[in-house]
């Protein structure tokens, strides 16, 4: 599709979804700017790791477990095999698709933790924990409800989705046990602490040096956080499900969800792609890493996953380049809720609709500037006038012309400098914005150029030179063909099949059978 001067190695890090429940289509949307990354990157010849897996440890585990009957084992796996199922029936192109609770996670975070034990940013600390009397046991984060100490709104035990604030259980005001409801008690607990506040420094430069290739929200976030400065938190846990602590005399303790899972990035790739030394950004640095997630990971991102790096007193891993993260999806302009009736699995809309119709429209609609809302009439008007009446039906009324009123004719003819300066400088500017996660700015240059092969269509108006000028007709559809196919190559990573067919139809001397390559959709005829 491209060239490039020099290959790189590309992770791509998709944020790990827990394996609690089926795939929404809030892990969809934020999750598709990653798999178009992975497939451009592969495109122009790079070597691509495309990683997630299932989140398993932490508490929303414990309590589903709890509510369906079965061990955190047996609804992790549960979980894993529905969301392995559903990114794949989107047509995510995942190099690796691994789960916490995996052999090859749990023994690389065992290896790490011990290399990051030996560091001077690690230290023990006897600190308040919540304790629950009649449940006889110290509350882990998602096992605590409570009132935001900052906003005053309602808010989790590990960050309030409200203000964006990370918080400990014991900040809640008003803590609630989520298991029986009571009110929890304060004890000393001795746990391990990273130290990010001796790390701000590094934090902000690192900050300074990448900040220009992040997304609008996860600068300001991040410029918020280190604005407000970091505090020591704590990386183990008094709970008995998570990965063990590679430390004598902790066998009762487990290592923090949050210190291990964005750890799988590194753990489901191979060292060639996360071992490169602390470069300095993407510039010149033969290795790049994109992280892809919803606005409510950015600070595990930006912060987190950097700190434990810099922290690691051995081993020099990449630290993170480009991170592309997205705002929310409301339904009907509500957040998504399953008491209220909209929070809308994955799976509902892919046996609906066509894969790609489902990839374009989130690729489409969701950014990083303000919460896109999903309605069923926005999604049917959006997939006929873009999907339907522009591309399908350039790709349609030009292959059709040629094969019917020009089989004759030779088609295929070199395009004039116009339409070559043309179509290099779209191809060029989409390569640009794609390096720079810039997905949703890509697909929009894309979809520009297909409207340039409508524009140039109807100007040329072959259906009446065709009287009068064959040759001229056919250099006219010739022309258009040449946009078609080089729009289809921008597209590719957006809408797939399509583009496949497309692929297909034009790979021979002749053009191939072709078909309707969207179907219209009918609102009256949908339900979801």
């Amino acid at each position: 599709m491209y060239t490039l001067c020099m290959k790189k190695k590309v992770l791509i890090g998709l944020s790990w979804p827990y394996a609690n429940g089926r795939l929404h289509i809030g892990h969809v949307a934020s999750s598709l700017p990653a798999d178009a990354l992975a497939r451009f990157h592969r495109s122009i010849g790079n070597d691509v790791s495309f990683v997630t897996g299932s989140d398993c440890y932490g508490t929303p585990i414990l309590v589903r477990a709890t509510a369906e009957g079965i061990t955190p084992t047996e609804l992790a796996n549960k979980y894993h095999a529905y969301h392995d199922a559903d990114f794949k029936a989107l047509g995510f192109t995942f190099d690796n698709y691994d789960k916490t609770i995996s052999e090859r996670h749990h023994k690389f975070v065992k290896k790490f933790h011990e290399e990051l034990y030996k560091s001077e940013y690690i230290y023990e600390k006897t600190a308040p924990q919540l304790y629950c009397d009649k449940c006889n046991k110290f509350l882990p984060d998602r096992y605590v409800e409570g009132v935001c100490p900052f906003c005053k709104k309602d808010a989790k035990g590990d960050s309030c989705e409200s203000c964006g604030k990370i918080l400990e259980p014991e900040d809640l005001k008003n803590p609630k046990c989520l298991l029986c409801k009571g009110t929890p008690v304060v004890k000393d607990q001795t746990q391990l602490y990273l130290k990010l506040s001796a790390l701000q420094g590094q934090i902000q430069k690192f900050f300074d040096e990448r900040k220009n290739t992040w997304t609008q929200n996860a600068q300001g976030l991040t410029q918020r956080y280190l604005n407000e400065g970091l505090r020591d938190r704590a990386i183990t846990r008094s709970m008995d499900w998570g990965i063990p602590i590679p430390k004598a005399g902790w066998d009762d303790r487990r290592i923090y969800i949050w210190a291990e899972n964005v750890l799988g990035y590194l753990s489901a790739s191979t060292d060639e792609f996360i071992q490169s030394g602390r470069s300095k950004g993407v510039q010149g640095s033969p290795l790049v890493h994109y992280y892809v997630h919803a606005k409510d990971n950015i600070p595990f991102h930006s912060i987190i996953l950097p700190a434990l790096i810099m922290a690691n007193s051995k081993t020099k891993y990449h630290l993170p380049d480009i991170i592309v993260s997205s705002e929310y999806v409301t339904v009907n302009g509500q957040k998504l809720s399953k008491s209220k009736g909209n929070n809308i699995d994955a799976h509902t809309l892919f046996e609906k609709f066509d894969a790609d119709m489902v990839r374009y429209y989130f690729l489409r609609t969701v950014n990083d500037k303000r919460d896109s809302n999903f309605t069923l009439e926005d999604f049917v008007n959006i997939v006929n006038g873009e999907l339907v009446n522009n591309f399908g039906n350039l790709v349609n009324r030009t292959l059709s012309f040629a094969k019917t009123r020009l089989a004759d004719a030779k088609v295929f003819l070199v395009e004039t400098k116009e339409i070559k300066d043309h179509l290099r400088k779209a191809k060029e500017e989409f390569s640009n914005l794609m390096h720079a996660g810039q997905v949703n700015k890509a697909l929009a240059r894309a979809m520009e150029l297909v409207n340039f092969g409508n524009k140039h269509f109807d100007d040329c108006k072959p259906w009446i030179s065709i009287k009068s000028n064959v040759n001229k007709c056919a250099q006219d559809i010739s022309e258009v063909i040449a946009i078609i196919i080089v729009a289809g190559n921008l597209l590719k990573p957006f809408i797939p099949t399509a583009c496949e067919k497309l692929e297909r139809w034009l790979s021979g001397d002749t053009i191939g059978d072709i078909e309707i390559l969207f179907k219209r959709l009918d609102l009256k005829e949908i339900t979801i």
